[in-house]
């Protein structure tokens, strides 16, 4: 049974990075198999990088906490019962950035890195072989392993900028090889506290890991304007004269506010989105959401400004702003981009599905979505043509907005589909570097575990390696019932609705989401308008997710309306429903689940907590509407009577879901809002649902006498 959590007690976990309950001492080594001895040196080459040390000390504490075994470095003397660690660019499959070639035989263990990273990358995988086995035991024979793609962009999982040397590690493991660091300036983060970016570098360096920046400021210099130049020297060059071991920088349109001069009419003159006269919208488009026409001029001045300090300085240029926008005003702007820049887009923006007679569009990011979208196919061919790098944000890690505070999606089934489309594109497109995850961070799981694997070369069928992973994690004696359940969770979320409504709204923070009889934005004035108190401490807080239903807020969606697509969205919210709680009656049915089981089985209970919210958030809006028209008083009492009905309903729902947060304090959190979805903030919802039972709903039934 699981026990009650503090906020925050999941971090501790995070911080643990070796398991302690690894190790089965009933197994016994086979014939085929290698024993690592108690003792075991592990033997550094003549000359070595701090990249290597570090992943050689790991290895040590990897062997003590989670085989209870001692083995010791060693800098020149080697023994027979060994693991001895060379250079060495000539290992076949394993020649390349991050390769390595492990050999296992009666005589040892030899590891030969093509590099630093591949060294330490060989040492984490005998460490994954081992966790597997559940025993310090090795199949006598060969590895030969590579990155298949780098950069593999992560952001912490402590907070937005928490990059303690556990973080760290916990990515070098995972294969993560970059940070995207979002800040306002030198040693500023966007929250605009102060954060030591050369130390971050220097720490980061010591496990293989790279640090870009995404820079949160106004670009409003444009290179035709005089002194253009010497304004992004201040801009960007003094960050990278300060801070030299930046390996490159990230271009975004709503976070870089470009004072554009396109001509083009239906772009507007502000930087951001406010593009009003007299407080009336000229449906413009402001240019940080439009493919200008001078975005190459200014990408080819900020690129000049930081390679003068950096030569090799990455310039990624995004695309997510305009995903929406045609196809041939998108291919013109990347024809010409730079060439010797990267372009990045994203996995699975604004691609359009069917619902029954309606159509729905992905606002965000959405596993809903496993092959490349529409937009991600046009501008990849548009790189490739150009001979750009190509980058995508593919929240491989193992989340996507579909829930937004939970830790993983726990559907992989549907990631493997993911994963091996990615895998297409890296050979017929060149896709080389993903962001894997954005401010919601990646969170160490049986996916990630899955998705290193993947993303390595490999022999193995995706699909063996999850069932081994299911069984080192879940026991081999359940393993049927948790991959059946897993195939469940995985045709679940290709129901998910990924409209602006849900994505940014239940979804986003679960059975909290306020249920409001009245739109808290035209008849209450409340503070934050009426959503759940957030941290001041938070980089968005509550300020991230919409308080009430409304019609897609967005003009760059072609979703249809939501009279036209709600019931069809209801059917999948439904369908998606009824999948995750099949599959928690067959986890549920094992009669001796584990702490990992159990805390598979409550984030499965909340998402299935969630769908009933974003349900009742959709037959709200439907009931209210009716409401507001509604001529006759009779009729009216009667709706009102279904609204009472509702609220009660979304009450119980609110109420089973506090149980399910108390055993696991992630759930609820994310780390740019912090906690908006725990029991405090159920609690919080409650007391909402008791002022519209309370006060709400009498007033309107007295207007009906």
């Amino acid at each position: 049974m699981l026990q009650k959590e503090n906020r925050y007690d999941f971090k501790k976990d995070l911080m643990q990075i070796h398991k302690k309950d690894r190790r089965d001492y009933g197994a016994l080594p086979l014939e085929n198999e290698f024993v690592i001895s108690d003792g075991a040196e592990i033997v550094l080459p003549e000359k070595y990088d701090s990249v290597v040390e570090t992943a050689a000390n790991d290895f040590v504490d990897y062997m003590l906490t989670s085989m209870e075994m001692n083995t010791l470095v060693k800098y020149d003397v080697e023994s027979k019962d060994c693991i001895k660690l060379s250079y060495n660019q000539n290992i076949g499959e394993g020649s390349g950035y991050m390769g390595y070639r492990i050999r296992v035989s009666d005589g040892g263990i030899t590891v030969e890195g093509y590099d630093g990273e591949g060294l330490a990358q060989g040492l984490y995988f005998l460490e994954d072989l081992m966790n597997l086995r559940k025993a310090p035991f090795l199949e006598k024979r060969v590895w030969e392993k590579k990155a298949l793609f780098s950069p593999r962009f992560a952001q912490s999982p402590l907070g937005m900028f928490e990059y303690t040397d556990e973080c760290l590690a916990q990515m070098a493991h995972l294969g993560y090889d970059a940070i995207m660091l979002w800040i306002k300036g030198l040693n500023i983060d966007k929250r605009g506290e102060f954060i030591d970016m050369p130390l971050l570098c220097e720490r980061a360096e010591k496990y293989g890991i790279k640090v870009y920046i995404q820079l949160y400021a106004d670009h409003t210099a444009h290179p035709d304007d005089e002194g253009a130049e010497e304004f992004y020297d201040r801009l960007y060059g003094d960050i990278f004269k300060a801070c030299p071991k930046i390996c490159g920088v990230e271009l975004v349109g709503e976070a870089n506010h470009f004072h554009s001069k396109d001509p083009d009419k239906r772009v507007g003159r502000s930087p951001f989105s406010a593009n009003y006269i007299e407080n009336i919208p000229t449906g413009k488009v402001s240019p940080g959401f439009w493919p200008c026409c001078d975005y190459p001029q200014w990408a080819q001045l900020i690129k000049k400004c930081i390679r003068k300090h950096r030569p090799d300085a990455d310039i990624v240029f995004c695309t997510y702003n305009w995903s929406w926008v045609g196809e041939k005003e998108r291919a013109k702007l990347v024809d010409n981009l730079p060439k010797d820049i990267t372009l990045l887009a994203s996995w699975d923006m604004c691609q359009t599905y069917k619902i029954g007679e309606a159509t729905g569009s992905i606002a965000d990011y959405s596993l809903r979505q496993r092959a490349p979208s529409d937009y991600f196919a046009s501008e990849a061919k548009s790189a490739k043509r150009n001979g750009l790098r190509l980058y995508a944000t593919t929240n491989s890690a193992g989340l996507c907005w579909d829930f937004g505070v939970i830790p993983y999606e726990p559907m992989p089934y549907a990631w493997i589909e993911r994963y091996e489309n990615m895998l297409k594109a890296h050979d017929e497109w060149g896709l080389c570097g993903m962001l894997e995850c954005i401010h919601y961070g990646f969170y160490p799981s049986f996916i990630s575990d899955l998705e290193k694997w993947a993303f390595f070369t490999h022999e193995e069928k995706l699909e063996d390696v999850l069932k081994k992973i299911l069984a080192r994690d879940f026991g081999k004696e359940n393993l049927e019932k948790v991959d059946e359940a897993m195939k469940k969770w995985s045709l679940a979320i290709t129901h998910a609705v990924s409209t602006n409504e849900d994505q940014y709204g239940a979804f986003r923070i679960g059975p909290a989401y306020p249920l409001w009889v009245v739109d808290p934005r035209i008849g209450l004035p409340l503070p934050d308008g009426g959503k759940v108190p957030a941290a001041k401490s938070a980089m968005f807080g509550n300020g991230i997710y919409n308080s009430a239903y409304t019609p897609d807020y967005n003009f760059n969606r072609v979703n249809s309306l939501p009279g036209i697509r709600i019931r069809e969205e209801l059917k999948e919210i439904d369908a998606m429903k009824t999948l995750f709680m099949e599959g928690i009656e067959i986890l549920e049915s094992i009669s001796e689940p584990n702490d990992r089981l159990l805390k598979l089985i409550n984030i499965g209970k909340f998402m299935y907590r969630t769908c009933i919210t974003g349900e009742h958030v959709k037959r709200m809006f439907i009931l209210t509407q009716k409401l507001n028209i509604e001529p006759d008083k009779k009729a009216a009492l009667e709706l009102l009577d279904k609204i009472e009905a509702l609220l009660l309903e979304e009450k119980e729902n609110v109420e089973k879901t506090i149980p399910i947060v108390q055993v696991d304090s992630r759930l609820g959190w994310e780390p740019s809002m912090e906690y908006q979805g725990d029991e405090k903030c159920l609690e919080w919802k409650l007391r909402q649902l008791s002022y519209d039972l309370t006060y709400t709903l009498p007033k309107h039934r007295a207007c009906c006498k």
